[in-house]
Order: C-alpha cells, then sequence, then structure tokens
C-alpha cells in the first residue's frame, strides 16, 4: 500500500468527499441526483460575484467544487441560497407539487456535501424554514377488491408479484431500490407449501428493517423465479436484483421510477385515477402509499401487537431487533403477523384455502384435546377400579 500526492489530491476533491460520505450506493445515486438539482439551480452571477470567476462547465463536479468555495469564502450565503431552495420548495407544496416531507429529503445531500468538507453551516436556523408536517391526511387505502382487480388486469408476472408484495409487506417506494434475493428468507411447513417469507428492507442503510409477506406474494415469487430462468437460462443469484427491468439484455434493476409507472398503469386501467376534476390536486388513494395503508389498516385488523406492527412498517420504536441475524428461529415477530396474513391474503381463493387449513388445524387440536381427555377418562377408571379392588379385599 502507498499514499501517493495523486490520492491526496483525490481526497481533496469535494465531490469525491461527497460520494466517499455516502455508504450505500442506492443512497448515492438519490443523494448524487437531489444534489445535482440544487446545484443547477445556481445562477453564474453568484459564483462571479463571491469568487470573481464563473464554473467553466455545468457537470456537477464542477458545480459541486464552486458551491463548496463560495461557501468556504462566505458561509452566510451558503445559508442563504440554501434558504431560498428551502422557500422554493415550499411554493411547490403549497401547488399541491410535492409533500412537506419532501424538504428534509433535499437538503440532506447539501449537507453531507457541506459536512464532509467541513464546512459549518448553522443548519438549525433553516431546518426551522421547514413547513409543518401533518400527521395524517384525507387519503384512504387501497381496498382488497380494488387489488383484486388489479391483480385482474395484470397479465405479467412481474406486476402481479410488485403488487403482492406491496400489499402484504407494508415498505415504501423507495425499497425498490434495494431489494435483492438474498433479502428474502422463505418459511415453509412441512408439505412444502409457504408459511411465509421474511423480508429485509433498504439492506445496509441505517434505516434497515424486516417485514414479512404472504404465502400468496411467495407463489407469485415462485412463478416469477420461473419465468427469469427461462429467460435468462438460470435462477437469480442471490445477490441480483429481486425485479429485472425486461428493456436491456443484461440484468438490471427495475428501480422504484420503473415500478411506480407499473402500478400507475395497472391502477388506471381499473379506472382508479382518472384526471383530477379543477382545483383538485390529490387523488383519493395515493399511488404507492396506498398498500402501504391498507397493510397497516389490516393489521390493525388482525389485533397484531402495537410494537410490532410498527417495527414491520419500519417506524422508529424504540426497541432494539433482536431478529437480524437470518435465521429462522430469530424471526420472533412472525407469529405475530400470522395473525393477519388472512386479512393480507388478496385472493378469494387462497383466503378459502387459509380458512380450510385454519379449521383443519382447529380440528386436529379439538381431537388432540378430545384424545388426551379420553386418555385421562380411562386412567381415571383403571384408578378407581384398583381402588375398589383394595377395598374389596380389606
Amino acid at each position: 500500500m502507498e499514499i501517493t500526492l495523486e490520492k491526496i489530491n483525490t481526497r481533496s476533491d469535494p465531490y469525491q468527499l461527497f460520494l466517499d460520505s455516502v455508504k450505500n450506493k442506492e443512497t448515492v445515486r438519490r443523494y448524487r441526483n437531489l444534489l445535482y438539482t440544487f446545484l443547477k439551480l445556481i445562477p453564474n452571477q453568484i459564483y462571479h460575484d463571491v469568487l470573481g470567476e464563473v464554473p467553466p462547465d455545468r457537470e456537477k463536479e464542477t458545480l459541486a467544487k464552486y458551491f463548496v468555495d463560495v461557501a468556504r469564502k462566505d458561509s452566510e450565503i451558503a445559508a442563504n441560497i440554501i434558504a431560498a431552495y428551502i422557500k422554493e420548495d415550499k411554493k411547490r407544496i403549497e401547488s399541491g407539487e410535492i409533500s412537506p416531507q419532501t424538504i428534509p429529503n433535499h437538503i440532506k445531500p447539501i449537507k453531507v456535501l457541506l459536512d464532509s468538507n467541513r464546512i459549518a453551516i448553522h443548519w438549525k436556523s433553516l431546518t426551522k424554514l421547514y413547513p409543518r408536517i401533518t400527521r395524517g391526511s384525507n387519503d384512504r387505502a387501497y381496498t382488497r377488491e380494488e387489488i383484486q382487480k388489479m391483480l385482474e388486469v395484470s397479465k405479467d408476472i412481474t406486476d402481479k408479484v410488485i403488487i403482492l408484495m406491496y400489499s402484504s409487506g407494508g415498505f415504501r417506494l423507495e425499497a425498490w431500490d434495494y431489494f435483492t434475493w438474498k433479502d428474502l428468507v422463505f418459511f415453509k411447513n412441512n408439505d412444502g407449501s409457504y408459511k411465509g417469507a421474511a423480508l429485509i428492507v433498504y439492506r445496509n442503510d441505517p434505516e434497515q428493517y424486516w417485514t414479512f409477506i404472504t404465502p400468496e406474494s411467495c407463489k407469485a415469487l415462485e412463478i416469477y423465479r420461473e419465468k427469469w430462468k427461462s429467460e435468462i437460462g438460470q435462477y437469480p443469484k442471490p445477490e441480483e436484483p429481486l425485479i429485472r427491468t425486461v428493456k436491456f439484455p443484461m440484468i438490471r434493476r427495475l428501480n422504484q421510477k420503473g415500478v411506480r409507472k407499473r402500478v400507475e398503469k395497472v391502477v388506471r386501467e381499473i379506472g382508479l385515477r382518472p384526471p383530477l376534476p379543477p382545483g383538485k390536486r390529490r387523488h383519493e388513494v395515493k399511488l404507492d402509499h396506498g398498500f402501504r395503508k391498507f397493510f397497516n389498516t389490516n393489521l390493525r385488523r388482525a389485533k397484531v401487537d402495537f410494537l410490532d406492527k410498527e417495527d414491520m412498517m419500519g417506524h422508529k420504536i424504540g426497541l432494539e431487533r433482536h431478529y437480524e441475524r437470518y435465521q429462522e428461529e430469530d424471526f420472533e415477530r412472525f407469529p405475530e403477523y400470522e395473525k393477519a396474513i388472512p386479512f393480507l391474503t388478496i385472493s378469494d381463493e387462497e383466503r378459502a384455502k387459509l380458512e380450510n387449513i385454519k379449521l383443519r388445524q382447529e380440528k386436529s387440536e379439538l381431537e388432540k384435546k378430545n384424545a388426551e381427555l379420553e386418555a385421562i377418562k380411562v386412567k381415571l377408571d383403571e384408578l378407581w377400579a384398583d381402588k375398589q379392588r383394595m377395598e374389596n379385599n380389606n
């Protein structure tokens, strides 16, 4: 190993410092795009006034260097630029274009850029500019009947997998940028049928957590895996993306943007997202979040423990997660999730199967208890007979 001047110079590049500060590659991609959107909005006049020169091009690396130079020379001007950006985003919120929760995500990559270059900004004064985030909204969850219609019009198994995993896993749209096949741990019954599966969300990200999916989703994934083999010539490898795009000959991830387009096409086909009338800016059901609300609603209906439910949704609950070791016996929240499987299962046929299995299990338990009672009765009869014999002998 050798420390060279070239390596030192590379390390001193503001944009490279930014990239090195973000560990997850999907987060890097997202932050890179968000940062570039911000940097492109800064006019050259600001650089001319502060630095006496303008960027020679509009490449992200160049703009990042010049913005860092401005911040290093006058942190107050840099803070004012960020404040102006926040105010423009607030206008977009007022027009209904974005939600209030979006602004913090837009600012995070800017903070990473400046922090990685050791530039102090008074962030507390900037975060006070954020709009008040309202908890709760007027939108609703998808109904089971609506999701059934989605599956009916979905001719491609890819769409079915997306819809079933969305509704039974309750994760956010961004999670599709992370999923690989190794993120799934399937649970099976003695006869080989699926009990369900554990699914890790945001692997290697600080927000990482575990949720679960239904046996119905597992069956769809099995069909999708077989289709993968028929098209590629081999089964997917553990590190390969869970859902791939078919636009390219090589294996490439179907990212959140592609997933959203597929869902929107299906939802429009069942007539659930008609053009909005004048003055109305939001649909009754959010395109992606409607699945998450379906998940949350049905876990509540199933009387799943509240803390377990919050954990399965990736909410902060202040409790240590005990089952992040990839062994089935460590997934101690799965029994709680099993309560909700009948509620989260979409197909009437699959729900009927689950009901039959439940009835058979209850029947088996009843027969077992009856057998135990009969054995106790026989034993009592034997004890009574022994007692009678002892009394007669006396």
